[in-house]
């Protein structure tokens, strides 16, 4: 009896220091840096040069009043990570043919008006106005979270998610900080908050749609834009996307910005 009960008790022991290794072996896993996270966030965006969007955007202003506008945009990733973007409208009237060119990630901004027949440039502290009535800024439009240069701290990991904090640097943003929720599983950034200068959370974007390919690759179909502040929210459905397209070497030009044909 005492040699069963030995014995009972040495695979006690063993299953217990068994379970304290598995644990630690599981933790280790799980534990990530902020590079790594980034790292795997950027695995899984889409891979593609250039990119040809068709998509709508409701406008919903704080009475609960709708405007729906249909907008084309096309995107070249440089050879220096950063992305040049062109926004034209489509409809309706009142906005058709306003056309933005976004170079580099925000370095030269211009807003081309069909009224006018000549592009404004947007610089300095003009990056910081609204953009058509949307709620987004130009900057909001420039800005990337993932920027390699931008000071991220983990603040927070929960069971389905981490809770990480950007810091923007320069003094050309308005932001002191930028939150990022990024889902654990599928390695993307489900929300994004944005907080001004006293730390007031001012500005919240959320991807409610996503796409995720053969290759694990995620496309956002429907993203929530809301301006805390002025009580205002901005909708863009994705409707049609197209990767990898033709486009001539000058597209992102003042050229391009005039040209009633895209």
């Amino acid at each position: 009896m005492k040699i069963r009960k030995y014995f009972l008790m040495i695979i006690a022991i063993v299953l217990l220091f068994s379970n304290l290794i598995t644990s630690k072996q599981v933790e280790a896993e799980q534990l990530l840096t902020v590079d790594e996270i980034m790292d795997k966030m950027e695995e899984t965006a889409p891979d593609f040069t250039t990119q040809k969007t068709i998509s709508e955007m409701v406008i919903i202003d704080e009475k609960g009043n709708e405007e729906t506008r249909k907008m084309i945009m096309f995107s070249q990733k440089e050879e220096d990570d950063k992305t040049s973007t062109l926004i034209r409208f489509l409809s309706p009237n009142s906005v058709k043919g306003v056309t933005l060119l976004n170079i580099n990630n925000g370095e030269k901004i211009y807003l081309y008006l069909p009224a006018y027949n000549k592009p404004r440039r947007i610089a300095g502290a003009s990056k910081q106005e609204e953009f058509m009535g949307t709620g987004l800024s130009y900057e909001d439009m420039s800005m990337d979270y993932q920027d390699k240069d931008y000071t991220k701290t983990i603040l927070e990991e929960t069971e389905k998610e981490f809770k990480i904090e950007v810091i923007p640097l320069g003094e050309d943003t308005s932001y002191k900080k930028i939150i990022l929720w990024v889902d654990k599983e599928k390695f993307y950034s489900k929300k994004v908050e944005f907080y001004d200068e006293v730390e007031n959370l001012t500005k919240t974007l959320e991807i409610q749609k996503i796409e995720i390919d053969e290759k694990g690759k995620i496309t956002p179909l429907e993203i929530e834009f809301s301006d805390l502040e002025n009580k205002k929210k901005t909708k863009i459905i994705i409707k049609e996307m197209e990767y990898n397209i033709d486009l001539s070497s000058d597209f992102f030009s003042l050229r391009t910005l005039s040209k009633p044909t895209l």
